[in-house]
């Protein structure tokens, strides 16, 4: 079985979403633990999830509603 380049940008990108919300939740399990339920810690995995997160999508949602080729 061979999967085409559409169908495998899809599965990444529910992958990555998936990991990023189950990221998120263990993120604020972490926090909720720090001091002050951890006002002092800056997320700076947030510079990394979310384009990468925004990207893949954008890139998904244009493959399915962009220009169809007609070839």
């Amino acid at each position: 079985m061979r999967l085409s380049p559409k169908i495998l940008l899809y599965i990444i990108t529910v992958a990555v979403i998936i990991a990023a919300i189950v990221w998120e939740y263990y993120m604020q399990q972490w926090l909720s633990y720090q001091p002050d339920g951890g006002a002092d810690v800056m997320r700076t995995d947030l510079f990394v999830i979310w384009p990468v997160v925004l990207t893949l999508v954008g890139v998904s949602l244009f493959r399915i509603f962009g220009p169809k080729n007609e070839n």
